[in-house]
């Protein structure tokens, strides 16, 4: 995939057209790609953040060595992690929109379905480009929501998506401590296009991009008939909603400095 034109100065950029959007299929197209980014870096090993630790570090770099720093608010999670995997080498507990991360510090900072939880996620992606060094990678994760699913899930009551991961996707514990899911916000940057706005306004280059539709899968032999739904209620919105997918993946690179 291309790079995108990257903007000289910082909060100088303009509004970015962020134009088709290349689907991936499969769980491991993802996880490959994402790989990838994380061996292109040239340090050894790398130093990455992850910005909200989900129970496992989802990605195999193999070959690469990795330091990871976890921050996460929720401890019993991080237990949970650190029980069940010890892949973590620094441990913080912490709300990532106050607490201390190093300046120009991670190689990579890796930040995977957090942003939507968060009142003030530009603020809080303001800070992790602080935290990433000149010519480091930022990798973001979030559902796009402009979508059918990511307007769904706003606008939706907290105990439903209990519900919907607990009886539909088959997470038993779900909604119990240190489980998700988690209650949404989604701030205006937590879209396509308000990720790629953002990137022009931070100089940031959008080095790798695409989109995840897996979403309908858990409904079996109904997901045709729920894709049709999903197909009916953007046709409604007039194309202010997309049904070509529900998340999507950023690989953005801060520039190296002059």
């Amino acid at each position: 995939m291309e790079p995108r034109p990257r903007t000289t100065e910082l909060d100088q950029g303009p509004s970015r057209d962020a134009g088709p959007l290349r689907i991936l299929a499969t769980g491991p197209d993802e996880r490959a790609l994402l790989s990838r980014s994380i061996a292109g870096v040239a340090a050894r090993p790398v130093r990455v953040l992850e910005a909200g630790c989900g129970q496992q570090w989802p990605i195999d770099v193999e070959g690469v060595p990795l330091h990871i720093t976890g921050v996460d608010t929720d401890a019993e999670a991080m237990r949970i992690r650190a029980a069940q995997h010890g892949d973590i080498d620094e441990e913080i507990v912490g709300d990532l929109r106050t607490v201390e991360l190093p300046e120009a510090s991670f190689d990579v900072v890796y930040c995977s379905f957090v942003l939507e939880h968060v009142h003030g996620a530009e603020a809080v992606l303001d800070r992790l480009v602080a935290a990433t060094k000149p010519g480091g990678r930022l990798i973001i994760r979030i559902p796009d929501g402009s979508t059918v699913f990511g307007f769904m899930a706003k606008h939706s009551p907290f105990r439903v998506h209990v519900l919907y991961k607990r009886y539909v996707e088959g997470f038993k514990d779900a909604g119990k401590p240190g489980h998700a899911p988690y209650p949404t916000v989604y701030d205006e940057v937590v879209s396509r296009q308000g990720m790629h706005d953002y990137a022009a306004r931070k100089g940031l280059e959008v080095v790798e991009e695409y989109g995840r539709d897996n979403y309908l899968n858990v409904f079996g032999k109904l997901k045709f008939l729920a894709g049709a739904m999903v197909r009916l209620v953007a046709a409604v919105s007039m194309g202010r909603l997309s049904a070509t997918h529900n998340n999507i993946g950023l690989v953005l690179s801060r520039p190296s400095a002059s």
